[in-house]
Parts: structure tokens; C-alpha cells; sequence
């Protein structure tokens, strides 16, 4: 019997002293996870986000770094029909500006230039697709900087097509 609790002692001793590093080599990854923190320091326009809203597709733009002249989207090839294109700011008042459109791309030239710390939102009603349901469609979305002579690029918008089912 004695040498039952002697085993066994020995055995808890022996399973402690292996898990004890073990748990301590998991430690610090945790730690290190929970205090690293990722900083993004942006310095020019960018789509802060794109989507459906109700029967709209919304693209967000961020406006950092300098004022943007104007905006343009590339249309997706699958699209065959919009109706009408909006442009707000975060707060939902409309921001001046003219508005061309064709079948391949919007072109969005504003009445003052938009100032950075501006929340853009370009909103595009009607939207007909040859496009499947699930799929998605692709805006590549540009823009022209105070002060530059070319556009840059600005990124690419997503957006999926609902199932209807």
C-alpha cells in the first residue's frame, strides 16, 4: 500500500512537471497575441466599404491624404442597366457634384473638392445584371487628387448578387 501512494505521489509529481512547460510555452504566445496591436496609417483615398443597401449598391470611399476633384467607377460587364447614381457624404446630405455615366463607367466630378476626414458614399439604383445569383461584381473605383494631374487608383469594390431564393 505504501508503495501505491509512493507510485503514485511519484506519477502526479512526474505528470506535473511535464505539463508545467508546456503551459508555460503556451503562455507568453497568448500574451503577445493579446498586447500586439496592428496600426494602419493611410495616406491616400480608400474603399472603406461596398454592399447592398435595400436595392442599392453603395461604395464607400474614406477620403485621407488630400482632397479628391473627382471619382470614377469602372462598371462591371455584367451589369447591363442602372438607373441613377448618387453621392453623399457619412451624415446622408448630398454632395454637389456632376455626374456622367456610360454603359463601361461613372465619372464623378465634384462642385468643391472633397476634403480629407470625408466619408463618401456612391450609391447606384436600378441595377439590372446578366450576372448569376451569388456571384460577384467587380468596381474598380479611381480617383483625381488636388494638386495631381493623373488619377490614382483607389481600389476595387465587391459586391455580391443576392440569391432570390
Amino acid at each position: 500500500m505504501q508503495r501505491f501512494i509512493y507510485s503514485s505521489f511519484s506519477a502526479l509529481i512526474l505528470a506535473a512537471a511535464t505539463l508545467a512547460p508546456a503551459a508555460q510555452a503556451t503562455q507568453p504566445l497568448v500574451d503577445s497575441v493579446a498586447f500586439n496591436k496592428m496600426e494602419f496609417s493611410f495616406t491616400a483615398p480608400f474603399i472603406s466599404s461596398s454592399g447592398l443597401l435595400n436595392n442599392h449598391h453603395v461604395i464607400r470611399v474614406m477620403v485621407v491624404g488630400m482632397a479628391l476633384e473627382d471619382l470614377r467607377l469602372s462598371i462591371p460587364p455584367q451589369m447591363t442597366k442602372f438607373n441613377q447614381v448618387k453621392v453623399t457624404d457619412s451624415s446622408g446630405r448630398a454632395i454637389p457634384a456632376k455626374i456622367a455615366a456610360s454603359k463601361e463607367r461613372v465619372a464623378i466630378a465634384f462642385d468643391q473638392p472633397v476634403q480629407p476626414g470625408t466619408t463618401l458614399s456612391v450609391e447606384i439604383d436600378g441595377i439590372r445584371t446578366e450576372q448569376e445569383e451569388g456571384e460577384i461584381l467587380l468596381y474598380g473605383v479611381t480617383a483625381k487628387r488636388v494638386g495631381l494631374a493623373r488619377e490614382i487608383p483607389v481600389g476595387t469594390a465587391r459586391i455580391q448578387v443576392p440569391s432570390r431564393g
